[in-house]
């Protein structure tokens, strides 16, 4: 049964590393490794990282604007999957930008108001 040796790009290398570690000490795991890389890449693939994190988020919670004057309530959506692991708080942060804070902040009261009729608040 032969094994087949799989060898990691020097960006996956990077990725694999906890963000807790710095550049240099990346960099010196790499050399350990026999990874030839410099402290200006893991920061490139890092920012990149960071950056389609950010894109992805942005992207998956962009909902239409309702019409000028409409009353009608917004559907409620799924969380998707690509925020899992975003906090709640950035979340409500991102959607607050997304429509407006105070559009965002109608929509929280007239929440509240209606789990304080359900609950008999």
């Amino acid at each position: 049964m032969a094994t087949e040796k799989t060898t990691l790009s020097k960006s996956d290398f990077i990725r694999q590393q906890p963000s807790a570690l710095s550049a240099a000490e990346v960099v010196d795991k790499a050399r350990a490794a026999g990874i030839a890389i410099d402290t200006g890449l893991v920061y490139n693939v890092r920012g990149r990282a960071k950056s389609k994190g950010k894109a992805k988020a942005a992207a998956a919670i962009q909902m239409p604007m309702p019409a000028k004057g409409a009353t009608a309530q917004p559907a409620l959506v799924a969380r998707p999957s690509a925020l899992a692991s975003t906090n709640e708080e950035e979340l409500l942060k991102i959607v607050a930008a997304e429509v407006g804070l105070g559009r965002a902040i109608a929509l929280l009261q007239g929440e509240r108001a209606r789990v304080q009729a359900i609950i008999g608040g």
